[in-house]
């Protein structure tokens, strides 16, 4: 049974609408109820590639222990929430709680591989997949546990269409396997979802990472970061149930929904439709 709880950060991004966005969302979608939690807002240090670190990381332990607490139950954690680096808290639950190899598919228009010496941001929510293979800061890297939380092999990318040169190099030497949305285009899609479901079916538990930003924006657009092109619903939908139906995904996260820059509830009714996806799969 899904447990559905969220946490509306920001600190990651620094994007204020993205605050009152969960309880928006919780407004809008009357047929289910978010658990919602605050995130942990500290004093900073001044560093400009790590912007409130000690406010993420924090933030992240919350939503790792709030996430351990529902596999505890019993019950497959829907995490919504705010911007990606929230990720470093479900996805460090996941590995931490069980003793297999855990995967991970990232459906996002960004890698967000960098670390605090690529970044050109300084927003954290561009590194949390860097943090989980236990790259950069290393406050990051021991959310949860002071382990590394993903083997490179064992994750997958979707629809990428905004690649920093430094995160090419990264996904490059640590041989990660990513589908752009243009290679998405061009093989096919069914091919690529074939080719990574294949690539992680081995193991035992799977998480999905679902950063809205993947979808085109002309289409769905209330999120903080957009990028020209991407995903239809439709594609969307496809993407995410072929993987609920051939994975052993044991928990997902749907981020950076942001209702300030959302037109006619277009985003919300998305972000509804897909976790209702997600809830049809219960096991």
């Amino acid at each position: 049974m899904f447990h559905i709880f969220g946490c509306p950060m920001h600190v990651g991004v620094g994007v204020k609408g993205l605050i009152h966005s969960l309880n928006y969302l919780n407004d809008y979608c009357k047929d289910f109820d978010i658990s919602i939690f605050p995130e942990v807002i500290l004093p900073e240090e001044n560093l400009p590639n790590l912007k409130n670190l000690n406010s993420v990381v924090a933030t992240c332990e919350k939503i790792a222990a709030e996430t351990r607490k529902v596999f505890e139950n019993g019950e497959t954690p829907l995490f919504i929430a705010g911007d990606h680096s929230s990720a470093l808290g479900t996805v460090s639950a996941v590995s931490s709680y069980f003793e297999d190899e855990v995967g991970l598919i990232w459906v996002d228009a960004h890698p967000d591989i960098n670390t605090d010496k690529t970044t050109v941001t300084g927003n954290i929510h561009g590194m949390p997949v860097a943090a989980l293979l236990g790259m950069g800061e290393p406050s990051l890297t021991r959310v949860a546990s002071d382990k590394v939380k993903i083997k490179p092999e064992n994750v997958v990318m979707l629809g990428l269409r905004d690649i920093d040169p430094p995160e090419r190099e990264i996904l490059r030497e640590q041989g990660i396997m990513y589908f752009t949305y243009e290679t998405i285009a061009r093989r096919g899609i069914h091919a690529c979802l074939e080719e990574s479901i294949a690539h992680l079916k081995h193991l035992k538990h799977v998480h999905i990472s679902f950063d809205i930003d993947v979808m085109d924006p002309q289409l769905i657009p209330g999120v903080s970061v957009p990028v020209p092109s991407g995903f239809h619903e439709g594609e969307a939908f496809y993407v995410m149930n072929e993987l609920m139906e051939h994975l052993p995904v044991c928990s997902c996260d749907i981020v950076e929904y942001n209702a300030e820059l959302d037109h006619e509830d277009k985003t919300a009714r998305f972000a509804q439709d897909l976790a209702n996806l997600i809830l049809s799969h219960d096991k």
